[in-house]
């Protein structure tokens, strides 16, 4: 009977390429017709979307756009504050070994800075830095041999090996909106000018085939009142919201990863019963990226012989990737924000946000060590002046970690940094007092290279054992497993276990010897 080899599939996704560049998009804004001229920039922020992605050979071009909020003072208008919102497209090429038109790509954006010059009163010149983590992965699919079947005394060397297996991901949005009426203390609005909103987790369940995720939307409105003056003002409020993502093949004992984006937030005011411009209408877009993975045990042959017949094994390298686990933590991080000479004291604080920025990483045993920078920035009132309206940005540097137990120095990792939530509180007319709980969520991986046995050939001659002695005594070496000298000398495991009275193929250690026997195969 020929020697047949039972197989499964093992299929794998294959990182090809990966590499990460820093681009520098520059454009120029112009005030609206409808808005007056600028007489100081408050703040310049920006979102950064990908709209586009084109792999080709060894290269991956990605397409998006910055979208600009640029908050000004001006003294020809009769508000505290104006806003411009403007977007700028880019596209950049990345230089990707491997790359092709085939890999499933992925690209990363992340505003690092963003720089700004006031051309003149209608035109801000804007320089933003970014930075793209590019990956390409292909899916592969391996025949891997479980059992050998045909020869008689084969012997057969099974190993199990633990691999991730991406079980699906899929990207989806989901309107997130509430009606609200302004308390009485709270005027009513003229213009909404600026907007911060963050979506945070707060449950999620994974269903067959599906997975529920339920969150807190925290939203913060700046906006000019419905008054004499235009004074500014800040609302903020929290809407709960549930979503359901379709992964096919999702089962309730997988891992999940998560991440979580407001792209855009939509206003819409309108008169109460007392004729008041104080209902607020909110709608916000929030995308819900979701990856399902899990963790499987396989058992393939690696190797095999057989005592009495020569066969020529041929083998194969596959390289996949383990998950280790996965973690999040939280930080609350504290500064005090001090306001320069040069500017004026703080009468009031309208809001306070912050962004972290990942520096680097480096893993110590069961744990990922996060150096950051967050970048906190306040808007204030001044105590006095004709343009009172002012702002302040700070750099802080944090260090943070996040527990993955079974994380080692020689795996890798894969880390996001997110705020959940910002508070303040005023110190004196000099300093403001800034909490900012910063979420970090950690996977860790170890990449692993397996030889598996895909073919076997029996060869025509017997296996010669003719010129061996009847006894051996062997030292062990140094690498030295039972299967190893059995294979070299033709007999079996359980031979050299029998023969030297081991209960344990593992008991054996340098320097101890092993009695090995001559075995005689005969033919009738």
């Amino acid at each position: 009977m020929p020697v047949e080899l039972l197989k499964d599939t093992l299929a794998t996704d294959i990182t090809i390429a990966e590499d990460t560049a820093q681009a520098i998009i520059e454009g120029d804004i112009l005030v609206p017709d409808i808005k007056p001229d600028i007489s100081r920039v408050i703040s310049v922020d920006g979102t950064i979307q990908v709209n586009k992605l084109e792999a080709g050979e060894n290269k991956l071009t990605t397409e998006g756009s910055i979208k600009f909020k640029i908050l000004y003072v001006s003294d020809r208008g009769d508000a505290a504050l104006y806003s411009i919102d403007s977007s700028t497209a880019f596209k950049q090429t990345m230089n990707l070994e491997g790359m092709n038109n085939q890999t499933l790509a992925k690209v990363d954006a992340v505003i690092e800075h963003i720089d700004y010059t006031i051309n003149n009163e209608r035109k801000v010149g804007v320089k933003a830095v970014i930075n793209l983590k590019a990956t390409g992965k292909m899916k592969r699919q391996k025949e891997i041999t479980r059992e050998i079947t045909g020869l008689e005394d084969i012997q057969v060397l099974r190993e199990n090996f633990n691999y991730t297996e991406v079980i699906g991901q899929a990207t989806s949005e989901t309107l997130v909106k509430d009606t609200y009426e302004l308390s009485e203390d709270l005027p009513g609005i003229r213009e909404v000018i600026n907007w911060r909103a963050t979506a945070v987790e707060r449950e999620t369940k994974i269903t067959d085939g599906k997975v529920i995720v339920g969150g807190i939307m925290n939203i913060e409105l700046l906006y000019i009142a419905d008054d004499y003056d235009g004074t500014l003002n800040i609302f903020k409020e929290s809407i709960p919201f549930t979503h359901f993502v379709e992964i096919d093949r999702a089962q309730s004992d997988m891992k999940y990863l998560l991440k979580l984006e407001v792209p855009e937030v939509y206003t819409s005011i309108k008169e109460n019963l007392q004729g008041e411009e104080k209902v607020l209408e909110v709608e916000a877009i929030t995308k819900i990226g979701v990856k399902v993975i899990n963790n499987i045990t396989r058992e393939f042959v690696v190797d095999a012989y057989s005592p009495s017949k020569k066969i020529k094994i041929k083998k194969d390298s596959i390289d996949f990737k383990e998950n280790i686990g996965m973690n999040r933590s939280h930080v609350m991080l504290r500064e005090t924000i001090d306001i320069p000479n040069s500017m004026p004291s703080i009468a009031k604080v309208f809001s306070a946000s912050a962004k972290p920025i990942l520096s680097d990483y480096s893993i110590v045993d069961d744990k990922a060590v996060i150096e950051g920078i967050l970048e906190a920035s306040i808007i204030y009132l001044a105590e006095e002046g004709d343009l009172p309206i002012y702002s302040i940005r700070q750099e802080v540097p944090f260090r943070h970690y996040v527990d993955v137990d079974g994380l080692k120095d020689n795996m890798s990792a894969n880390i996001d940094l997110y705020t959940e939530e910002v508070t303040f509180e005023q110190i004196n007319g000099q300093q403001v007092d800034i909490k900012i709980n910063v979420g970090a969520a950690c996977e860790g991986y170890l990449n692993k290279t397996i030889e598996v046995v895909n073919e076997i050939l029996e060869l025509e001659e017997e296996a010669v054992n003719t010129n061996k002695p009847s006894l051996t005594i062997y030292y062990i070496q140094p690498g030295d497993t039972l299967w190893k000298i059995a294979k070299k000398y033709r007999t079996t495991v359980e031979r050299l276990m029998a023969s030297n009275t081991l209960e344990n193929s593992l008991n054996i250690k340098v320097g101890d010897y092993l009695l090995i026997e001559k075995v005689h195969h005969f033919k009738f």
